[in-house]
């Protein structure tokens, strides 16, 4: 299993690329718990895509499903508002 939290925030687009092809590379062979606000990143290499959120003070799922879903047609307005940047 590989845990990664916001692998490519600090690089350039060339460098992330490379961690990128290295992840999709690896998918298969491992499970990927992947954390990152790159919206267009996740779009790009994820399966999965979960949504959270802070509600009411407590950090909770809102939405969980395949990426064309979540990305395409979300089912949570919070969803739908941080996918449109309206919010986030």
């Amino acid at each position: 299993m590989l845990l990664l939290d916001e692998p490519c925030s600090a690089l350039d687009p060339v460098s992330s690329q490379v961690v990128e092809e290295l992840i999709v590379s690896l998918k298969g062979r491992y499970t990927i718990l992947m954390v990152t606000h790159n919206l267009a990143q996740a779009r790009r290499i994820a399966d999965t895509v979960t949504v959270c959120w802070l509600e009411q003070g407590c950090g909770c799922v809102v939405e969980s499903d395949t990426c064309l879903r979540v990305f395409e047609h979300p089912s949570h307005p919070i969803t739908a508002a941080y996918c449109a940047g309206r919010t986030g």
